[in-house]
């Protein structure tokens, strides 16, 4: 039950710190006030309104004051990222979905894969809403990833083959079309993914991401929401078959080797 109710507090810190800083960093956002006020009204916000998931259920998603509703993707987002480092506690205090040998270094395991989750979800909305995927993160993210796997114990060759192979397959798309069908964000982006998951790993990432692209782009061109010239967001998707092989990629893994 501790460990749960840590969990919880940790879930809410990181939704607090990335609904509340990280996705403000864009220009779009930079007239708006501090979290503390409302954005319509400016009235300050309760100490408990502030609180994430928490503080939006309490005022029913509506300011105090003036009643405006707080937009949707911001409660979404927190109860995500709240949901899934809850998730990767219940990984590992249960022993399912996790690395080989981990109980030597199970904090360390824990706080690498909430790290990297909570760096592939600040890609994966960024991406999706403004179809950029930021240097001061991904580039940041290449070092964390490389540190904690090295601390770790993971082979150094077998990450560094797989940022290699990844920003080599992705420059060359890059290079080819001009930009036109991925830009460098995403050359960045599958070195990310090389440093978290290695050779296999990013290979097996890349695999699922054209994958769930794939049938994204079938339904969004089905319904006419897109069409065969619209620009994919493609770090949204890597951010997906990154977070799978996360969790999964063993056992995807196990079924090809």
């Amino acid at each position: 039950m501790i460990t749960y109710v840590l969990a919880i507090v940790v879930g809410l810190v990181a939704a607090s710190i990335i609904t509340g800083g990280v996705f403000r960093m864009h220009d779009e956002w930079r007239w708006m006030k501090p979290k503390k006020v409302c954005i319509k009204c400016e009235q300050p916000k309760n100490v408990l309104d502030l609180l994430p998931v928490v503080g939006n259920l309490l005022t029913r998603f509506r300011c105090r004051k003036c009643k405006a509703y707080v937009q949707w993707q911001y409660p979404v987002i927190e109860l995500v990222i709240l949901l899934l480092v809850v998730f990767h506690f219940w990984r590992y205090m249960n022993g399912i979905w996790v690395p080989a040998g981990y109980l030597d270094m199970v904090e360390i395991w824990l706080a690498r894969d909430i790290i990297f989750t909570l760096l592939l979800v600040i890609i994966f909305v960024y991406d999706l809403k403004y179809s950029l995927i930021l240097d001061k993160y991904s580039l940041p993210g290449i070092v964390i990833a490389l540190v904690l796997n090295m601390i770790l114990g993971v082979n150094g060759f077998v990450l560094a083959s797989g940022m290699l192979v990844l920003f080599l397959f992705f420059l060359a798309q890059y290079a080819l079309s001009g930009g036109r069908i991925l830009g460098g964000g995403d050359v960045r982006m599958g070195v990310l993914m090389g440093a978290m998951l290695g050779f296999a790993g990013g290979i097996g990432a890349v695999l699922l991401s054209y994958m769930v692209g794939a049938v994204y782009g079938i339904i969004a061109i089905a319904t006419g929401k897109s069409t065969l010239k619209d620009r994919v967001p493609f770090g949204t998707f890597l951010s997906i078959g990154a977070f799978i092989m996360l969790v999964w990629g063993s056992e995807i893994l196990s079924l090809f080797l």
